[in-house]
């Protein structure tokens, strides 16, 4: 524990166990719900990764709160740092810590509105001062928010372009109701896939992660192994059965059946006025050429939300054509450094968004999203 000069509390701990869910979501919520407590909760168990979590304090008040992981051993090919650290024009030979989120493609730091600020530097000071048993160079943010990346970009730090995020903003609108705000070539299209979906003679559902576990683990490692990646079905199960642990309350599954049998699912959670696309499964061999995949993504997932509250389904990174023909919009997403010792800070040549509100328009890609100073283009 210690104090920071404007009278902050810096306590570390490492796990969210005992933080409580209500004050850390609060905070989380302009940053997204992979900055959740039941989302990071969900993968404080993975191998290769020493984590804790700096918590700021006024008085009894959480008022901010930042997870650090030192990586031993990356798992996953998307948060490596040596491809960052080049296209960044960083030192290879240095060494950075992963700061913000290690898992879900989003990233960020946590703090009150009202005391922004001061909660930015102490915990960044906190970060800094943490006892490691090697020198680092200092913290890199995977798929920061521009929230968090104009923060540390006033803080010296080195922005670069990382990717898309989409989302559909569906305005409480069921289906068919949806479809009909698209433009005309797009609304006819969709259509047309859900009515084939629906008529394809599946038996449609929801349940909860933990009700169809084992039978999705398979179906979801289907899909990974299509894609090239080395993923068991019991490796599946694994890494969902502890999302189904931390949030499983919130969980929806949306399922596709042939009589009994499973055939396609899409895995979601449902936080603060979203619905968060997580992952989906096939079993492929057993599908009727019948757009399951918009089917168990989009279209009963829409339809859902309209019913339940909900009036934006995030869909995230990759496949943005197919994304934005049926109305998403994309936010860019930002790999940003921070060095300790600003002689280290890279100095890459400003992020060039410009193929991408040329390739995705105006519409999909708004102004306002995409207009930061460290960027052209815009």
């Amino acid at each position: 524990m210690s104090n920071s000069p404007t009278g902050l509390r810096i306590e570390t701990v490492h796990t969210l166990e005992k933080v409580d869910p209500a004050a850390w979501d609060t905070l989380a919520e302009p940053e997204g719900f992979y900055m959740s407590h039941g989302w990071l909760s969900s993968v404080e168990y993975e191998s290769g990764v020493t984590l804790c979590y700096l918590l700021a304090y006024r008085g009894d008040r959480l008022v901010g709160g930042l997870p650090v992981y030192d990586v031993e051993r990356e798992n996953q090919v998307h948060y490596s740092r040596g491809p960052r650290l080049e296209q960044l024009g960083a030192d290879p030979a240095g060494t950075w810590t992963i700061a913000g989120s290690h898992r879900g493609y989003s990233s960020g730091i946590l703090r009150a509105a009202d005391c922004e600020e001061e909660v930015l530097d102490a915990l960044l000071a906190a970060e800094r001062e943490l006892g490691r048993p090697t020198p680092r160079t200092g913290s890199l943010y995977l798929f920061a928010t521009s929230r968090t990346a104009a923060a540390l970009h006033r803080r010296g730090a080195a922005v670069d372009f990382e990717c898309g995020d989409a989302t559909i903003h569906t305005g409480g609108r069921d289906v068919t109701a949806y479809c009909g705000s698209l433009r005309s070539r797009n609304r006819v299209e969709l259509k047309r896939e859900y009515a084939r979906f629906r008529d394809a003679g599946y038996r449609l559902g929801r349940q909860r992660l933990s009700e169809c576990l084992d039978e999705a683990a398979p179906l979801l490692a289907n899909l990974q192994t299509k894609y090239g990646h080395s993923v068991t079905a019991e490796q599946s199960r694994t890494a969902f059965a502890w999302q189904a642990a931390s949030l499983d309350d919130c969980s929806v599954v949306f399922t596709a059946r042939d009589g009994g049998k499973l055939v396609a699912l899409s895995v979601m959670y449902a936080w603060r006025g979203t619905l968060y696309a997580r992952a989906v499964g096939f079993d492929y061999e057993a599908l009727r050429d019948a757009f399951e995949y918009y089917g168990v993504c989009y279209y009963l997932p829409i339809d859902y939300m309209s019913s339940h509250g909900l009036n934006a389904l995030h869909l995230g990174i990759g496949s943005y054509g197919a994304k934005t023909n049926r109305g998403a919009r994309v936010a860019p997403l930002w790999t940003v450094a921070l060095a300790d010792d600003p002689a280290d800070t890279p100095r890459p040549a400003p992020a060039d968004v410009s193929r991408w509100r040329a390739e995705y328009g105006e519409r999909a890609t708004p102004r306002e999203l995409w207009d930061v100073p460290w960027a052209r283009g815009c």
